[in-house]
Order: structure tokens, then sequence, then C-alpha cells
């Protein structure tokens, strides 16, 4: 999810030119008024006055360079780009050392996006006034644009020498600080920002976008609040502030901004995507699924939305609307490991084992140390019944990843299948620390410590599983198992009683119970519970 940093405007403003060496000649006064901008006159009215300045024939040298130059400013304020670096032309062609031709022409170039351009101009601005901090500003915006950051930030280490109280360019250096992940350097860059211009919405929000970056979420969360008073309509503070209370855990407030955001700015996909990711947090999967659906609606190609509704439509088990929603999303980004991870999941969940293994592989081959990957096709591999592979897979998952309680478990699954008790036993062990209410580790433990022979220990697990599952017939059965082998058979008898509870075509409760009651003397009930048991297989109790 992406923290919104409003891009600072590349535009400068433009230098005022200095005054006419002489007395201006023309046909008429009102002319020369109308070309030096005399009561803020519209720019035809300037630039029809200067046009006939220029055809007058009577200006010269530096005067006439800066009557071009005044109506090239009259036609850069109109956006007619092209004639005003015409002008700009002209004036350094009869003036060469007019740094505002220069400053004022390079803007014009980054109006056109054309950086290069643009910095030949500043560049011979700065070498006939080289205490220009505003040039040295243009310029490293310049080079912002070009994605040379470092020389970016050298030039704006400049403008902040030169002027040291201009607000603008501390906040233009902590912006490229910010992109850099330098996020110690941008916040002290928006310190200054924020004490040179107090009121300045932006400087507050972006500091609270780099203390964001640094995970500081309630000092962020204070910056976002004092950006909203200076401006009730930034959405970005808005979503924002809301990515922050997610991470926070305080999902309720989350929304709410996210509401905000989406209210000021119905055509914001990624604030609906946000809201989503809150909602699929909360559970709340079908309002998940109607943002991500909003989002993908604003933009088809919106894959991380695409995703996310896929995986909302996974907990639901729509597997085939989940498998649409992962194809059009690693369409979109075929590079994404994460997309072809969770696809291989749902085939998985269909059951088609091989092309879960074929979109796991994929997977790990993006990235080797996506332990999810590794996980799910170590799990792949099981249910195939390849337990060495399966090994392999969830050794390297665990190396990655030390702290996932299901990766543990499953290997210790693994382990038992191959009958090594004792690294099953250290596996949930581990599954349990990590997770410590998992009824099945109890229960797998359980299993593994009665294959050791370990019966008190493994009657202790049994009795753990139950607590925390109290519908689990298997451990039942298994401590019913337990206490007829240690002779305590009422207990047996009554473990096998609640097992058949649970699941009445339990055939093995069904004959071990049989077999307590003739241990207890019930010859009745015991022929009556063998008799049921062999109805449903023969064989039950026979060598």
């Amino acid at each position: 999810m992406r923290l919104t940093i409003p891009a600072a405007a590349v535009g400068a403003a433009l230098m005022a030119v200095t005054p006419f060496h002489g007395s201006l000649r023309a046909q008429t006064q009102q002319q020369v008024d109308a070309c030096q901008g005399t009561s803020n006159q519209p720019p035809d009215t300037v630039i029809g006055g200067c046009t006939a300045l220029i055809q007058s024939g009577k200006y010269t040298g530096h005067d006439l360079s800066t009557v071009f130059v005044i109506r090239a400013i009259a036609y850069q304020h109109k956006g007619d780009l092209d004639r005003a670096i015409k002008d700009y032309d002209q004036a350094i062609g009869l003036d060469a050392s007019d740094a505002t031709a220069y400053y004022n022409r390079g803007i014009a170039y980054g109006s056109k996006g054309e950086w290069d351009r643009a910095i030949q101009s500043y560049d011979q601005a700065i070498s006939h006034q080289p205490n220009d901090a505003a040039a040295f500003r243009s310029r490293g915006l310049a080079y912002r644009e070009k994605k040379q950051f470092d020389r970016a930030i050298q030039d704006l280490d400049q403008a902040v020498k030169l002027d040291p109280n201009d607000a603008t360019t501390f906040a233009y250096r902590g912006s490229l600080y910010l992109r850099k992940g330098e996020f110690d350097r941008a916040i002290a860059d928006y310190d200054q920002a924020v004490r040179l211009k107090p009121k300045d919405s932006a400087a507050f929000f972006n500091r609270g976008a780099a203390l964001s970056g640094k995970g500081e979420w309630d000092r962020a969360i204070a910056d976002y609040d004092q950006a909203l008073k200076l401006d009730p309509k930034l959405e970005g503070a808005f979503y924002n502030r809301g990515f922050a209370f997610q991470k926070l855990g305080q999902l309720d407030r989350a929304i709410q901004d996210l509401d905000q955001a989406v209210a000021l700015n119905p055509n914001d996909g990624a604030a609906f995507s946000a809201r989503g990711s809150v909602y699929q947090r909360k559970g709340e999967l079908d309002r998940a699924i109607e943002d991500f659906s909003r989002a993908i609606g604003i933009n088809a190609h919106d894959a991380t939305s695409l995703y996310n509704r896929a995986l909302a439509y996974s907990a639901r088990k729509q597997w085939d609307a989940a498998l649409q929603d992962f194809d059009r999303a690693i369409e979109l980004d075929p590079n994404d490991a994460s997309a072809f991870a969770y696809r291989g999941v749902v085939y998985q969940r269909k059951g088609e084992i091989d092309r879960a293994i074929q979109d796991l592989d994929r997977a790990i081959e993006l990235d080797a140390g996506l332990a999810v990957a590794l996980a799910y096709r170590g799990a792949a591999y099981s249910t195939k019944g390849d337990w060495d592979r399966a090994l392999q897979d969830y050794n390297r998952a665990i190396e990655i990843d030390p702290h996932d309680a299901a990766t543990f478990y499953n290997r210790g699954v693994a382990h038992s299948r191959k009958q090594q008790w004792g690294d099953a036993i250290r596996d949930f062990d581990r599954a349990m620390e990590l997770k410590p209410n998992d009824a099945s580790a109890f229960y797998n433990r359980g299993l593994a410590h009665r294959n050791l022979g370990q019966v008190d220990l493994a009657l202790q697990d049994f009795s753990e599983a139950i607590r925390l599952d109290s519908e689990d017939a298997g451990a039942f059965a298994l401590r019913g198992a337990i206490y007829q082998r240690k002779g305590n058979i009422d207990h047996a008898i009554q473990d096998y009683d609640r097992a058949l509870q649970i699941d009445p075509n339990d055939v093995t409760s069904l004959y071990n119970r049989g077999v307590a009651k003739e241990q207890a003397g019930d010859k009745v009930g015991a022929d009556a519970d063998i008799a049921a048991a062999r109805k449903i297989d023969p064989n039950i109790g026979k060598p």
C-alpha cells in the first residue's frame, strides 16, 4: 500500500527583468506602459505593446533584449512556450550576459518537459549570476525530474546556503531525501520548512510521510492532524493517516479517514483499495471485495487491487473467482512472486497439485527468499506423499522465517510420516511456542509420544488437545486407547463414548469400546459393539 506524497511543482517564479537603460521611445506612451507591464496589464496587451516597440526599430542592445524578455514572459504566462523560448533566444542573442533570460528560458523548457535544455539554460544563468539561489533550486528540480537525485540535492544544498530562509527549498530537498529513503534527513529538512513556514500544510504532511517511513506512526499522525487543521480538504492526509491508523491496529479509525479520502475524491482508486485492505483485515470480506471492485473499476490495470480481491475471494473459498483475479494480476505484473504463490495455493485447494507446484516453482524463481512459497510448495509435496522434497522446502522456509508456527507444524507432520518421532516432537514443540493454543499440534505431538512409548506424555497432549477442541473425536479415541492400555477402563469407555458421539462411524472406537466393555465384564455390551463394528468392517480386530 502506498503512502501519498504530493509532487512539488517543477515550475518556478519567473524573474523580473531589469529596468531599461534609457527612456523608451515609441509611437505612443501607452505602448511603452503596456510593454513595461504598468498597472498589471493582461498578457495580450503586454505582447502588443512590446511588439510595437520591437517593430519600431528604435531599440538595440540591452534595451531591445529587455523588450524581448518582457514579451517572452507574457507569452509564458499565456502558456505559449515556443514563442516565449524564441523571444528568450532573441534576447540572449542581443545580450549574452542576461542571466534573467537564461533562467526564464530554463523554466519554459521545464514546462515543456525538456529537462536537458532546461538544465543547459540554468547552467548559463548560474555562470552569469553564481549567487542566484533560485537558479540552483530550479536546476535541482530539473535534475530531480531526470531522477538524478544526488545531483539535484547538490544544487538544493547550494540554494540553501545562498538563501537559508527559503522554506520551499528545504521542502524540495526533504522530498528528495524522502524518495531516497533517507528519512532522518528528510525530517530535518521538513523541520526547517515548518519553522520557516508554519502555516504550510504540505510541510507537515510530508514530514508525516517521512515519519511513516520510519514506522513512527504516532508522530506521523500528529503531523497529519496538523496538516488537516491547516487544510481540512487535504485528501492525501486523510489517506496517509488512515494508513497509519491501520498500522497501529486502529482499524475503525483507519476506515473513518479512508471514508473521508473517498468522499473528497471519489475517483481515487488507491483510497478504495486501501479501505478494502482494512475491511479485509477486519474479516469483512464482502465490503473488502466491494472496495477492491471499485478500485478496479477506476483503474482496470490496478494489479494490486486484483491481487487483494483474489485473496478475499480465496478467504471465501470462491476459488474460480480468485483464479480469474490472480490470472489478471499476473498478466499485468508477470514478476509478482506473491501472486504466483497464492495462485498456487488456490490450485492446491482445488486439488490441482501439479499446477500448484508449477506456480510455486515460478514464485520461488522470482523470489528465492519468499518463505510462504516454499512453505506452500512443501505442503503440496506433502499432499503427493513426497516427504523428502516437502522437508527440503520446509527447512528452507524456516531458515528464512523462523517464526511461522504453521511451517514448524507441517514439518513435524512430515517427520511423523517418515517415523522420525524425535524430530517431529521438536517441531511440534516449536509450533506450540509460537501458537500455544493449536489443538492439532498437541494431538500430533501426542501421536509421536505414543509411538515412542511415552504414554504419560501422550496422555497429557491428548488431554490438552481435547481442552482446546472438545469436538476432536480422534483425540478422545486415542486418549481412550491410552487409558485402556494403562488399565483405566472406565475412563477409556467414557472417551470412546464421546468419540462416537462426535463421529458415530468411527469403527475403531466402536470396536475398542467393545473390547473395553469385555474387560469391564460387560459381555452383552461388548458383543454388541464388536458386532456393530464388524458389520462396518468385517476384518477389524482379526489377525
